[in-house]
Formats: C-alpha cells, sequence, structure tokens
C-alpha cells in the first residue's frame, strides 16, 4: 500500500481508525443538522491515530473525517459551494484567498480557552494579523530530503536538485508557492516580486532542470525515497520524519540559501452548521496532551508551547523538526500576495510544468 503523507489524497489507513463517513454517508449526516457532529476537512495522516475517537468518548460529539489532495483542490471545492464543513485546515498563506471568497469565518477566540497554549510568534503572522480567522495547528519547514546511501555526500545547496549526476533521480514538489519561491531564493530576488523578468528566468532555471526530474510530486515522493527509486527531493519535513521508520537511511536538510516555514491552520467554515461543536472540538486539539500526541504521531512542529513538556524530547531536540537557531535565521515566512501577483504564480507554475 503506498505511503500516506501530510498530502496525499488516499482515504485508507488512519482514516479506518477515527469515526468518518465519506462519500455519500458524509453528505447524509450533513443533512442531520441536530446532530452532534463536526464534519473536518483536512490532509490525510495529519492528525493523531486516538485524537478524534477520545475526542468523541469525551464528548458525545462524532468528527466525520475528510481529507484533500492539495490547497487547490480544497479551495476549488469550497468555492464551488460544497455545504455541510465546519473546520478546515488551511496553510497560512492561503488565508487571505479563503478570506476573499467568503470562504472562511471569524472565529469567537473568547470561546476558545487553550488559545492561550500557542506561542506568540505563530499569533502574529501577515496572513491573520488581527487573529480572527485562524489557530495555529502544526508546522513545518520546506528543504531537501535525501537517501544517504545514494547521494556521495549530503546536499547543502538548493542548487544540487540541479545536479546532473542525480538524473532521473530527482522529485520535485508539485506545488507553485514552495517551487517558485526556491527558485527566488536560488536567483536572491525578493519572494514577493512581480517583475516579468524575474519570471522569465524562473521559467529558464527550471527548464535547466526538467530532464533531471524524475516527477513532480507533492504525494508519492517519499515511496520514491524510500524505495531508493530518487535520491533527491524537494520535502516537506515531517514527510521525510515519518519516513525514516521504513528507512533509516532517510535525512532531510534545511539548504543554505535558506528556505520558508509555514503553518497549517484551523480555521471555521462560514456557514458550519455546528459552531457550538466545532469550537468544543478546536479547544479540545489545543489542549496540551492533545496536541502533544498530535506531533508525536505526525512528526510535523508544533505551535503548542504548553504542549513542549509532553513531546517526545527526541523530536524537540531535533535540528530537522525544530531547526536550531543558525537555521532558523535562514527561514522565513511567506509573504503576502497580491491577487495578480498570485495569478502570474500559478501561470508561471503552470508552464513549467507545460515545458
Amino acid at each position: 500500500m503506498p505511503r500516506l503523507t501530510r498530502r496525499e489524497f488516499l482515504r485508507l489507513g488512519l482514516l479506518a481508525a477515527v469515526p468518518s463517513a465519506l462519500s455519500a454517508g458524509l453528505g447524509a449526516c450533513f443533512k442531520r443538522e441536530k446532530e452532534r457532529v463536526v464534519n473536518f476537512f483536512n490532509w490525510s495522516t495529519y492528525i493523531g491515530k486516538d485524537t478524534l475517537p477520545v475526542f468523541t468518548r469525551e464528548t458525545g460529539i462524532k468528527v466525520n473525517y475528510d481529507v484533500f489532495a492539495d490547497e487547490e483542490e480544497m479551495f476549488a471545492k469550497l468555492r464551488s459551494g460544497a455545504l455541510g464543513y465546519d473546520l478546515i485546515v488551511a496553510t497560512d498563506y492561503l488565508l487571505p484567498r479563503l478570506k476573499a471568497a467568503n470562504i472562511i469565518a471569524p472565529m469567537p477566540m473568547g470561546d476558545i480557552k487553550n488559545l492561550r497554549n500557542i506561542e506568540r510568534r505563530f499569533l502574529d503572522t501577515p496572513f491573520d494579523p488581527s487573529r480572527e480567522f485562524s489557530i495555529p495547528y502544526l508546522w513545518g519547514t520546506t528543504g531537501i530530503g535525501f537517501n544517504r546511501k545514494l547521494t556521495a555526500k549530503p546536499p547543502s545547496s538548493w542548487l544540487d536538485l540541479w545536479d546532473e549526476k542525480y538524473r532521473g533521480r530527482i522529485t520535485m514538489l508539485d506545488n507553485a508557492r514552495d517551487c517558485i519561491s526556491t527558485a527566488l531564493l536560488i536567483k536572491g530576488w525578493p519572494e514577493n516580486t512581480a517583475d516579468e523578468r524575474h519570471f522569465a528566468e524562473v521559467r529558464e532555471l527550471f527548464l535547466k532542470q526538467k530532464p533531471l526530474v524524475k516527477q513532480y510530486t507533492s504525494a508519492t515522493y517519499i515511496d520514491s525515497l524510500i524505495t531508493g527509486e530518487t535520491a533527491l527531493a524537494m520535502a516537506w519535513s515531517g514527510d521525510v520524519l515519518q519516513a525514516l521508520k521504513e528507512n533509516p537511511q532517510l535525512d532531510y536538510v534545511i539548504p543554505k540559501e535558506g528556505s520558508y516555514m509555514w503553518v497549517d491552520c484551523l480555521c471555521m467554515v462560514r456557514g458550519g452548521r455546528h459552531r457550538e461543536d466545532t469550537v468544543r472540538l478546536i479547544d479540545y486539539l489545543l489542549r496540551p496532551d492533545v496536541g502533544a500526541d498530535i506531533a508525536n504521531t505526525v512528526r510535523y512542529a508544533s505551535p503548542n508551547a504548553a504542549a513542549r513538556p509532553k513531546i517526545d524530547p527526541a523530536l524537540l531536540m531535533d535540528p530537522r523538526v525544530y531547526p536550531g537557531p543558525q537555521a532558523a535565521r535562514k527561514l522565513a515566512f511567506h509573504c503576502l500576495l497580491d491577487p495578480e501577483t498570485y495569478n502570474l504564480w500559478n501561470q508561471t507554475w503552470s508552464d513549467i510544468k507545460a515545458l
């Protein structure tokens, strides 16, 4: 069975262990408005194995857990009028689009007592400056995953993903924000550039790389690293850490040019019919014991400061999960993009993949 990653659209494994009602069953539950239920839309395998069953036992509130393949799929589904979802997880840089499309609603922060557990630096971000629409859930970084057995030396630069000797053994994330941000870092240009000349050079850079790339994928790149089919991959930190159980030769590095950290956030869907129970689930997810269990399971970093004493000490000390001061200085949050620039990014990425 293919391994599930944070971004992969497979409704298997963990989903069978939680009270879910996918497909037709989910739709039926949406109709029972008075039922104590929360309809939760998230990445797959991005929650603890027992998180939702324990919540249901404690509260009597059922959670229908549905998953999406990537952010654009999630955004398109919600924008098209998909009804019934109460709670979603969205990456920070998607929040302005969700707000502009009237998809997410202000959250009753005063009713969420465990919000106080979230580390302050994760509450002061440019994507939701008034902190009305989102609460940090997990965070991670984008870097290079690699198989130590198949690399002459550990990669240290983003340009190692352009190394001819790894022809056909490189994968890149199928994600415009990650890939184009990386190209701009390599070139030394600001992330919020709208200069057409910069994007022309970004296209040229990826055109040179394309013969070396086995696949653009955000879902199955870990499988290829585990089996040795590939040697290098643009990767998300926690995916590689999870995969170490299957192949201890894998490793992860933040390149010397720097990279970006992202925060996945809990958001309430506008028009959700189970507001009170959704608030109760959010508050539960922010409990120290629950936050720690989620982090220990998915191997991504937690913004929950109160959870730290309960998080596996080895995880807390692992610089691949919680970067040390030197690496942290090379990390930044993604910047805000205006709609016109965002469209330029998406068009550039479509052009690159079509080359």
